[in-house]
């Protein structure tokens, strides 16, 4: 029997969500979508406007050609002027704010069904930085984030920064104090935090003085995704053709289909006329025409997927390939690992240029950094955690639970925020 009043933390990803509450004292994970602790944070409406499938389900609907439209990477929009706007979905326009309204609300109800009662308060999670060097833009889509969870249901609204969940998270497992560098890699942003952990700092009402730095940037899975696409299968489909008159293609339709945010924003009828002028200019019309398949097809996200897949067997593969069976069935595209750790170099430059700058905020030297705590997805990469580890060589490496540390650490902020205004 419930005893106390349950509090969650949310950790609303661009790839996967997923939910943990505290009640009596226990934090656990939220099976979300069956047994599955985790969700992907993909929203599919059906053409007749009935009720939305949410993860896995909606994924499915999609892949097996249900008539609809489907949304994924949402929170990559949280800081751009898109949230405000409308799409057509389900037969009516909605805003994209009011779609993830009822993306939160999922969540929240499925917190609520495996707690038995109502859950009133929550602390989600956020990227250091929703958006890269300009605070103003930040500042605004937390205020969105936290007005999406309040008409969600939610009364009572916190933030923390992901990274510092995580550590949260690795802290509740340690015997003995420790100075960890967080490396939270997702699938939209790569989040970094200094913290002082460990048992005897568990039980402090307030942590600031344990969290020497923060810093992060807008680089993730879907951005290798991108790169991947970009390098090995948007050349098949006329990336790098030219025009009747020897001039290069416009190169945004190719980058909108490669990035998981922007394939639903690339079939308006502006564009599909303006696609359909390249076409009639292309100096190798068949290959454009593929492309134009696609986005008449509505396979865009079919292809995304079929990518990222390769991203992922490349960890044990090489060189693994990327499936375009009902794609685009005459192409067969492989690719290496040589390719995509070439095609990612920007990206990783980029991660080494945050670490060293969360160091330098911290006044520390990499030496003194204890253990590198890894969590998120796409720090599983092979390049990208071999630059980690690379970056820290004299730091014990731990890898946490990729897809579950921040969602259990941020139950743990739950509990020890609302705790402490109750005391207040």
């Amino acid at each position: 029997m419930t005893t106390s009043t349950p509090v969650c933390g949310i950790d609303f990803g661009t790839s996967n969500s997923g939910v943990a509450i505290v009640r009596d004292g226990v934090t656990e994970m939220v099976p979300v979508e069956g047994a599955h602790t985790t969700i992907p944070s993909a929203i599919f409406f059906p053409a007749k406007g009935e009720h939305p499938l949410y993860g896995r389900a909606a994924v499915e609907a999609y892949t097996i050609h249900e008539p609809g439209r489907l949304l994924r990477s949402l929170k990559s929009i949280l800081g751009s002027e898109l949230i405000a706007e409308k799409t057509a979905v389900g037969g009516q326009y909605r805003s994209f704010e009011d779609i993830l309204v009822g993306y939160v609300q999922h969540l929240k109800a499925k917190a609520e069904a495996h707690a038995g009662c109502k859950i009133s308060r929550v602390v989600m999670g956020r990227p250091v930085h929703f958006v890269d060097d300009n605070d103003v833009v930040d500042a605004r889509a937390e205020a969105k984030l936290g007005d999406i969870a309040r008409r969600a249901g939610f009364k009572s609204v916190a933030f923390q920064f992901e990274p510092i969940a995580a550590a949260l998270s690795f802290e509740h497992t340690l015997a003995s104090d420790e100075l960890v560098f967080i490396a939270d890699i997702g699938g939209g942003t790569a989040d970094f935090s200094i913290v002082q952990v460990g048992p005897a700092r568990r039980a402090k009402p307030n942590r600031a003085d344990d969290i020497l730095a923060n810093d992060g940037i807008r680089v993730g899975g879907t951005n290798l995704d991108m790169r991947l696409s970009m390098s090995a299968v948007m050349p098949h489909l006329g990336s790098h053709a030219q025009s009747i008159k020897g001039l290069d293609l416009p190169r945004w339709p190719f980058v909108d289909l490669a990035t998981w945010h922007r394939i639903h924003t690339i079939a308006t009828p502006k564009n599909l006329h303006t696609l359909q002028q390249i076409l009639s200019d292309c100096a190798e019309p068949e290959l454009f025409q593929r492309y134009l398949d696609i986005i008449r097809q509505q396979t865009g996200h079919l292809l995304a997927a079929r990518v990222e897949q390769c991203k992922i067997d490349l960890s044990s593969v090489d060189p693994a390939a990327i499936d375009l069976n009902g794609i685009v069935d005459d192409v067969t595209v492989t690719a290496g690992k040589h390719l995509f750790e070439t095609a990612i170099v920007h990206e990783l430059e980029r991660i080494a240029a945050t670490v060293a700058a969360t160091l330098t905020a911290a006044g520390l030297e990499r030496s003194e950094i204890t253990t590198l705590f890894l969590t998120g997805g796409t720090a599983a990469v092979p390049a990208v955690k071999t630059l980690l580890l690379a970056l820290l060589p004299q730091a014990h490496a731990v890898e946490g639970d990729l897809f579950n540390s921040v969602g259990f650490g941020l139950a743990l902020e739950a509990q020890r925020h609302f705790a402490r205004r109750k005391a207040a």
